[in-house]
């Protein structure tokens, strides 16, 4: 039999949670004591990153995870205007002859080097 928050494929049901009690409450206090208020877990990854004997992945897990707890993550770099993307413009004007719009479309691109090129 499922749980009651699952469809027939075993799914969640749209808007139920797989952890609706979500992290026990003292969870965080719980840690904190048992670990010396987190010190016993930065030795662990210290020891890590200074173990010669370790793979250079898990010294650099270790070097990640203390930077990204000691210094915090850092904030992505969001760019207005990124390389290789463009404007595109359309201008309809007045009509022809036979009716139809006139139309001038253009686009310009942005290069690494500073060139713009226009299309």
């Amino acid at each position: 039999m499922l749980p009651q928050n699952r469809d027939l494929t075993g799914r969640f049901l749209a808007g139920q949670s797989g952890n609706p009690s979500g992290r026990p409450k003292g969870f965080r206090e719980q840690i904190k004591v048992s670990t010396a208020d987190g010190n016993e877990l930065v030795e662990v990854v210290l020891g890590v990153l200074r173990d010669q004997n370790a793979s250079n992945r898990e010294r650099m897990e270790a070097a990640t995870w203390l930077a990204d707890r000691g210094f915090g993550k850092p904030a992505p770099v969001r760019d207005d205007n990124p390389l290789g993307i463009g404007d595109f413009t359309i201008v309809i004007g007045d009509h022809q002859e036979d009716g139809n719009p006139i139309i001038e479309a253009s686009f310009q691109q942005r290069f690494s080097s500073g060139r713009i090129k226009t299309l």
